[in-house]
Order: C-alpha cells, then structure tokens, then sequence
C-alpha cells in the first residue's frame, strides 16, 4: 500500500512540474516585453597609481527617487564582482538614481594618496541618475572623481 502511495504522488509530481505554457522553461526563448527598458552600467575601474588586485567593487544599487536611495530603500541593486564589468538592469519607464561604490585594500596610505576619503577599507562613492524608456537599452559609463 505505501508503494503504491508513492507512485501516485511522484506521478502526481511529475505532471504538476511540467508546463509547456510557461515561457521561463525555454532557456533560448528570449521575451520580448514592450513594458520595459533597460539600462547598461559599465562599472570600469578609474585608472590609479595601484595594483589592480587592491580595488574592488562594492555597490551598485538603483532607487526610485534620490530620498529612497539617501534612507537605501533600493528598487534593485547588483551582486557587483571584481570580475564582471557591465551590469544591466531591466527596468520599468521613468527616471532612477544610482550609486556605485568602490573600496581599496592596498598597504599603508596608499588608498588615501589615491583619492580614497578615509584611507584603506573605504568606499569612493559616485552617483546619478539615468532615464528609462520603453524598449531603448541606455548605456552609462561610471566614473569616479
């Protein structure tokens, strides 16, 4: 009797996990979404007097209105990587304020020779804002000053 208590439920399983419809299960269908736009943040790293190893990407969060992002109540943000340059957030129309953060972790006082504001260990801040439109792809450059 279990076993076959067992065969109805994976039975069972297996028609409810399988749904044609359902256009999230062909990985090489893309959706073509006329609601959406999207924004191409290219998160280069500035050009420093040090090793590349000791700079890294820390933020880059996105929010609704420059209030939200000042109290961090970010509409989307990134899983930013030393690896990866070009984030790209697919967004509903209307403008967004970004900020993006890189942090140092070289010896001595070199993070603060390089414009770092407390020395090793803290974030160099940029910010903006970008604009969305329906069914445009915008490009924006990240730069540190």
């Amino acid at each position: 009797m279990k076993i076959f208590r067992l065969l109805i439920l994976a039975f069972l399983c297996a028609i409810g996990s399988c749904n044609p419809d359902d256009p999230g299960t062909d990985p090489g269908k893309v959706i073509e979404s006329q609601t959406y736009g999207s924004v191409d943040f290219n998160f280069a790293m500035p050009v420093l007097n040090l090793p590349d190893k000791g700079l890294h990407r820390v933020d880059l969060s996105l929010a609704k209105s420059l209030d939200s992002l000042y109290k961090k109540q970010f509409c989307n943000a990134a899983n930013v990587s030393d690896y990866k340059s070009i984030y790209r957030f697919t967004l509903l129309p209307g403008r967004y304020f970004y900020q993006a953060g890189i942090t140092c972790t070289c010896q001595a006082d070199s993070c603060l020779y390089a414009g770092f504001p407390g020395g090793k260990l803290t974030i160099w801040w940029t910010s903006g804002w970008v604009d969305v439109e329906i069914g445009k792809v915008f490009s924006k450059n990240l730069i540190f000053q």
